[in-house]
């Protein structure tokens, strides 16, 4: 057999399910069969719908990174990673981890985790077992929302399309469909999608798909638009892997509802980097699609009191806090005076996502607002 269907890692359940969930390991998926033997018509796409609203997935909000050791340093370096990784899946942006705001945030990253954990994991690899250390770490909803708003960003719904995927591979032998009997052969495919928030699953192998074969190799998602219909499903994504010296190449359709939203092709030397280039291009245009802003509130200058300031360290520990929180461009102290500091706040976003931001950490603790909005107007905290 070919190194391509020789990949001996643990079998990735690839099967439909509401949102993101945990690869699991076993003996692998249940087939998905088609809901009905005939094929219903693609639905037209509609060019004035909205963007969805979004949704959240709690389970983005958590991720895996792998580190060499599990000291202080090493877990501060894998968090600030892992904070890159989810704001990119909550995103779609695969740019977004190198925003000035997200990067900023990274250097007090723990003050956006709710949980870690460290785990050893072994893998198999030509008969020779590895072991490596994982560090699971799980983020604040609420704080990295706001910190998606401030840094520009838009948030991708968690309510995203689970295509089928139409895969043939010829590594020399004829081009063969990929089915939910081989769900090892796209691991690295599977993979990658999780890590960017999207599932793909694998059709069952009828008679009628496996003499599909030929419009999967001349990527023609139009033909295959009614055999993806069965499945109750209308995206899909065709490819197709094949030997080209001194390598191999992919060539990739991702569609929906009958409309072409992505089209590219990759080579590499390694056949386990083509499978997995079925996932990025096409979760950009996804996203790019349909990727909304978040409310948080209008970005500017806002006057908060602060209770509880009763010392010079007490000033220090609140200029620190204040000075490090990403979404907080620049501190103005207004007003001092024995029971309460005034400060004017300039604000990568509204006081309702700097209200949702000092929930999330133990310095301040924001206090119910004083009066109305034309009374004052200022937000009232206390330094804990």
């Amino acid at each position: 057999m070919h190194p391509i269907v020789r990949l001996n890692a643990c079998a990735l359940l690839i099967a439909a399910s509401q949102g993101f969930a945990q690869v699991s390991s076993g003996a692998g998926p249940a087939p998905v069969r088609p809901t009905s033997t005939a094929a219903a018509s693609p639905a037209e796409p509609d060019a004035t719908a909205a963007k969805p609203k979004p949704v959240r997935n709690p389970a983005f909000y958590s991720t895996d990174v792998l580190v060499n050791s599990q000291s202080a340093g090493e877990r501060h370096a894998a968090t600030a990673r892992a904070l890159g990784q989810v704001v990119v899946r909550l995103t779609g942006n695969p740019q977004a981890a190198l925003n000035t705001v997200i990067r900023r945030a990274a250097a007090n990253v723990e003050g956006l985790t709710t949980n870690y954990a460290f785990r050893q994991d072994s893998e198999t690899v030509n008969g020779v077992p590895t072991y490596k250390t994982i560090l699971a770490v799980m983020f604040d909803p609420d704080g990295v929302d706001a910190l998606i708003a401030a840094a520009g960003l838009k948030y991708w719904t968690a309510e995203r399309p689970k295509p089928i995927l139409w895969l043939a591979i010829d590594d020399g032998r004829g081009p063969r469909l990929v089915t939910s009997q081989q769900p090892n052969v796209v691991k690295p495919l599977a993979t990658r999608g999780l890590e960017r928030g999207i599932r793909y699953l694998l059709p069952a192998g009828t008679a009628a798909e496996q003499a599909s074969v030929t419009s999967i190799w001349g990527l023609n998602a139009q033909a295959m638009e009614p055999l993806t219909n069965r499945y109750g499903n209308n995206a899909q994504l065709v490819g197709k892997v094949f030997r080209q010296p001194p390598g191999w190449t992919g060539a990739w359709v991702l569609s929906q509802a009958g409309v072409e939203l992505a089209r590219w092709s990759f080579s590499d030397t390694d056949p386990r980097r083509v499978i997995a280039s079925g996932v990025d291009e096409g979760a950009n245009a996804i996203a790019k699609r349909d990727a909304v802003s978040l409310d948080t509130g209008a970005a500017g200058l806002y006057a908060i009191d602060v209770l509880g300031v009763n010392s010079q360290s007490d000033f220090i520990r609140l200029m620190s806090h204040l000075q490090s929180m990403a979404v907080v461009r620049k501190v103005t102290v207004i007003q001092a005076s024995p029971e309460q500091l005034r400060l004017q706040l300039d604000l990568g976003i509204g006081m309702k996502g700097f209200r949702t931001m000092v929930g999330t950490g133990d310095v301040l603790r924001a206090l119910p607002e004083a009066g109305t909005a034309g009374s004052a107007g200022v937000s009232r905290f206390e330094l804990q």
